[in-house]
């Protein structure tokens, strides 16, 4: 159906086997999603990690989640969509979907073993930090500021989000 063109207007998830329909981000979003993705970049910069936006994640059972700006381990060789163990963060940036991203979200990424999970919380102008996956929920749970510096997984670097 993608390749037909079906849903060229449109994002969409695979959750469980059906079709979820994703709104497009709007302006607040976008920008707030492409400054994170510059500062991650800058901060992995001379390692052989990669940053990325937009970038299919497929969980198993039936499920691919899309994700706002990742960090990857390397990047495949073939076209395709990441797999769990290739990611080192996964970033949402939930200006309208926090309940979406803290929930349901938050615990498909801690089952498939996403090691680190991060919720810009716009509206709170907090952070969400999920690490360590265990039996599908994160053991380590911690919430920093903006403006207050935020450890790089896999680098010695921080970053700071306004």
């Amino acid at each position: 159906m993608a390749a037909s063109g079906a849903f060229d207007d449109m994002k969409v998830e695979l959750v469980k086997g059906g079709l979820e329909r994703v709104n497009f981000p709007k302006s607040r979003h976008s920008i707030r999603q492409t400054q994170l993705l510059f500062a991650l970049t800058r901060a992995i910069d001379g390692t052989t990690l990669k940053a990325t936006a937009e970038i299919g994640i497929d969980l198993g059972n039936d499920t691919v989640r899309g994700c706002d700006v990742a960090i990857l381990r390397a990047v495949p060789e073939q076209d395709r969509w990441m797999r769990p163990h290739e990611m080192l963060l996964v970033v949402e940036v939930a200006e309208t979907t926090i309940r979406r991203d803290l929930g349901y979200k938050r615990v498909d990424y801690a089952d498939a073993g996403i090691a680190q999970y991060w919720v810009v919380d716009g509206d709170r102008s907090i952070v969400h930090v999920y690490a360590d996956p265990v039996a599908g929920e994160y053991a380590s749970v911690r919430t920093v500021r903006f403006g207050e510096a935020l450890a790089v997984p896999g680098t010695e670097q921080s970053i700071v989000i306004l």
